[in-house]
């Protein structure tokens, strides 16, 4: 065992050694921190390691060297693993498996003490299991049954809540496909199997870490990759600052486990970094991923300053849930419109608008927010219109924004639409830009055509998602997509041109669109004819249809689309 030379230093403390990863199973009193990532590797992450195993194996070399394991010691003797979960808990997957082929085959004996050697022993009172290995709190239960639970157990069953657990179901079928081919490939499966245990007992190695405390496990974590996988930024972040928080490392903590439940209860666990720089964003203006780590380290160097940003990021978290979700109660202050105004946005893919957003929940009157989201509808489908935007990103100027508000220098709609006089597209930008817009989404033609139907219906707040479901409005091509021998008096080219320009597409109920389907436009403009849809209707009354009407119609639309999504504060 090697010691960091040097008394003089808390380092001097912390003991490096190689160590067998199913010896360090098998050891025990292992436990992932309940704030620590879930489990993360992918399929080509396990497939690597056992590919790797096997012809390590295979080609009779001493060792396997597999990375490292940084751990602290907790008061009661049991080790925290600070890096290193992925591969332990992938080994002990393995372990399950080659446990389960024992079990099947009616060799209980094998099985009894690979389960008791490697994956959890019983207590002598209680004869209560415990594992050797403990995941975090959210894969913890669903490693339990899904692996560690006997063979034919009903617990086997239990079905998958998150994507770590998706991952961890995937990884016991891995390991169990690859049980199988270790069987498959050998006269005599048994010794083959135990061979590969003894392998993973002490020549697949790491070189284990253990540090006294948890502020020199941080700044060892922070020079670590698990394999093959580079740390998430989150992870980083976490660790840091929990290394500035000292003796309130369980306040920090626990906010950090109330920002996961939060987020992680409307998204995947990937939402918690592009939360964390939408929040920074707002506070500090733009920043992009790859800065995020740095410059909050740059900001962040005190004790109570890391806790504060733990406490905000919790309380926010909740906010930035609602903006993923419009089912959340929190809208229930807000009203149906407000609601629709974020779902809209939502649709539109208006990720960029996020750090604003937060900002506004956090600084406006909700009278000021529902305002905002209307403005904010409109700035968006003028944005995806006409293109770029002036001055920089568009995430750049809504993040100077969010920045403004959370100052106090805008603090109405009112000033926040006078902020980005210049920016958002002006009204004859829009409408010629409009007239001549192609759009290939078909989800974004629905909601335009749609909006603009309201529009010229005179509805309220047209600019609202309408009717999403495509079995009951369905958008219709008025030449369409492949053109039978009815158009062969357009060309290829110019129809290919005209099929994704707005103006030769209309809305029709989904069961008359399939019963106009590819016919000419004869044809076609009795279905038009009958339509409820008064932009729909208006088709008919053309003679034929080419370029010109095309063009012709799209204008009429575009005039139209500067009172659908006015740039004004409503």
């Amino acid at each position: 065992m090697a010691t960091i030379p040097g008394t003089q230093s808390p380092l001097a403390e912390i003991k490096i050694q190689l160590e067998g990863i199913g010896h360090a199973l098998s050891d025990g009193k292992l436990f992932v921190p309940k704030n620590q990532r879930s489990y993360a590797w992918a399929e080509q992450h396990i497939a690597d390691l056992f590919r790797d195993i096997a012809t390590a194996i295979s080609r009779n070399e001493n060792e396997y060297f597999l990375g490292s394991v940084v751990v602290t010691q907790r008061p009661q003797g049991q080790l925290e693993v600070v890096d290193g979960q992925q591969r332990l808990a992938t080994s002990s997957i393995l372990i399950g498996a080659v446990r389960d082929y024992f079990s099947t085959r009616g060799d209980h004996a094998r099985a009894e003490q690979i389960e008791r050697d490697y994956l959890m022993t019983r207590d002598l009172l209680t004869q209560e299991l415990i594992p050797k290995l403990n995941l975090n709190a959210t894969d913890h239960d669903f490693y339990l049954k899904r692996i560690l639970s006997a063979v034919n157990s009903p617990e086997r069953n239990v079905p998958p809540t998150r994507d770590s657990h998706d991952r961890i179901t995937l990884a016991a079928k891995l390991a169990a496909e690859h049980v199988a081919r270790v069987v498959g490939l050998s006269n005599n499966p048994t010794e083959a199997l135990v061979n590969w245990v003894l392998y993973l007992q002490g020549r697949v190695r790491v070189i284990w870490v253990r540090v006294p405390d948890h502020a020199n496990a941080f700044t060892i974590f922070e020079t670590l990759n698990d394999r093959g996988l580079d740390l998430a930024i989150s992870d980083l972040l976490k660790n840091y600052l929990f290394h500035l928080t000292g003796d309130r490392l369980p306040e920090a903590e626990q906010r950090w486990i109330t920002m996961l439940g939060t987020l992680e209860a409307v998204a995947d666990e990937a939402i918690v970094v592009a939360y964390i720089r939408h929040f920074w964003a707002s506070k500090h203006g733009l920043t992009r991923e790859r800065d995020l780590y740095d410059e909050i380290q740059k900001k962040i160097t005190s004790k109570q300053g890391a806790v504060d940003f733990a406490i905000e990021l919790s309380d926010s978290a909740r906010l930035y849930a609602a903006i993923l979700n419009t089912e959340n109660e929190l809208w229930d202050r807000y009203g149906t419109t407000a609601r629709g105004h974020m779902a809209t946005l939502n649709m539109m893919g208006m990720i960029q608008i996020r750090p604003l957003l937060l900002a506004v929940f956090q600084k406006f009157s909700d009278e000021e927010v529902k305002k905002t989201l209307r403005l904010l509808v409109a700035w968006a489908v003028r944005f995806l219109i006409v293109g770029g935007v002036g001055g920089g990103t568009l995430e750049k100027q809504y993040s100077e924004r969010a920045k403004e508000v959370n100052e106090g220098r805008i603090l109405t709609a009112r000033n926040l639409f006078q902020a980005m006089q210049g920016i958002v597209p002006a009204d004859n930008q829009f409408e010629s830009d409009f007239a001549v817009a192609t759009v290939s989404k078909s989800y974004l033609a629905r909601y335009y055509l749609q909006c603009l139907e309201r529009q010229a219906g005179g509805v309220p707040d047209p600019e609202l998602v309408p009717n999403t479901n495509e079995e009951q409005v369905n958008l219709e091509h008025v030449l369409p997509r492949v053109p039978s021998e009815a158009w062969s008096s357009i060309d290829s080219e110019t129809a290919k041109a005209l099929c994704k320009r707005l103006g030769n597409m209309a809305l029709l109920r989904a069961r008359v669109n399939l019963e106009g389907g590819n016919d000419g436009f004869a044809q076609k403009k009795l279905i038009y004819a009958a339509s409820d849809f008064r932009l729909t209707k208006v088709i008919s009354e053309c003679a034929a249809w080419g370029p010109a009407e095309v063009e012709r119609r799209q204008k009429d639309l575009a005039r139209l689309a500067t009172f659908t999504w006015p740039n004004r504060v409503v």
